[in-house]
């Protein structure tokens, strides 16, 4: 049970670091992002676990990537 629990928390935290990689990505190619200003999101991402899935969903500017 134990070494199951250490390997589901190993795949939450790197599904978590791939999703914070293309959410830096993404943010980084925008010209505007919705609702914080981009350090805002990237503080998100850096203190809530998937805060890079909510910028994901709902703090993509409309704009297309520079």
């Amino acid at each position: 049970m134990n070494g199951l629990f250490i390997i589901g928390l190993l795949v939450v935290l790197v599904l978590n670091l791939i999703f914070i990689a293309f959410a830096i990505i993404d943010i980084m190619q925008r010209k505007n992002v919705k609702y914080l200003p981009k350090i805002g999101w990237i503080l998100v991402m850096a203190f809530i676990l998937f805060g890079s899935v909510v910028y994901l969903l709902i703090g993509r500017g409309k704009d297309l990537p520079n």
